[in-house]
């Protein structure tokens, strides 16, 4: 019986130990999600935002921030969600852990990261959104949610002068599944204003 009684406390204290370790590698998971989260909106605001996603201005930050390009060849392998199919330049960047791609489709320049908390990422871009050029408005283009068996995010923001005919869309999309190929999707695109709201795939 006391055996068995030692066998008993050795096993809770394994199973504790199992526990906790399995707690604070999830907390560690979650603290570099929020850090790659945080980083890509910053890649963001460099790489499109501030450029207004003009490929010379894009090529040269992905020069000088060490993304690597990636060869026609090789984006025939990339899924979709990572290559676009009129993309007309894609490049990756790994930085602490985290993997980014930097990609002009036409008329867009478009962050994905592969791994980020969504509800930081959301949240810094909102942050974002709310700096807008001077004499710029900012306009909400579409919001939704979607929960099936991960939750998507979708929300748009458009800054446009007022009575102007053209305007910047500021795109967020977060996925909460580690299945996907990326996990966040920023996308800035230049565009008509109509009036009518942004219809998200």
């Amino acid at each position: 019986m006391p055996s068995e009684m030692r066998m008993s406390r050795l096993m809770l204290l394994l199973s504790a130990f199992v526990l906790a370790a399995c707690n604070a590698q999830n907390r560690q998971s979650c603290v570099r999600h929020q850090d790659f989260a945080r980083v890509a909106v910053d890649l963001f605001r460099s790489a499109c935002v501030l450029t207004q996603g003009s490929f010379e201005p894009v090529s040269k930050f992905a020069a000088v921030g060490h993304f690597v390009p990636v060869g026609k060849e090789d984006l025939s392998r990339l899924p979709p969600a990572v290559a676009e199919p009129d993309v007309q330049a894609l490049w990756t960047l790994e930085r602490d852990g985290g993997i980014y791609y930097l990609s002009l489709p036409r008329d867009c320049c478009s962050v994905k990261a592969e791994r980020a908390d969504s509800a930081v990422l959301l949240e810094h871009f909102d942050g974002l959104v709310r700096q807008p050029p001077k004499n710029t408005n900012i306009e909400l283009r579409a919001e939704q949610s979607v929960q099936a068996l991960f939750e998507t995010r979708q929300i748009s923001y458009a800054w446009r002068e007022s009575g102007s005919p053209e305007e910047t869309v500021l795109t967020a999309q977060t996925a909460d599944s580690p299945d996907l190929p990326v996990q966040a999707v920023l996308n800035l695109t230049h565009r008509s204003h109509n009036g009518k709201p942004l219809i998200l795939p």
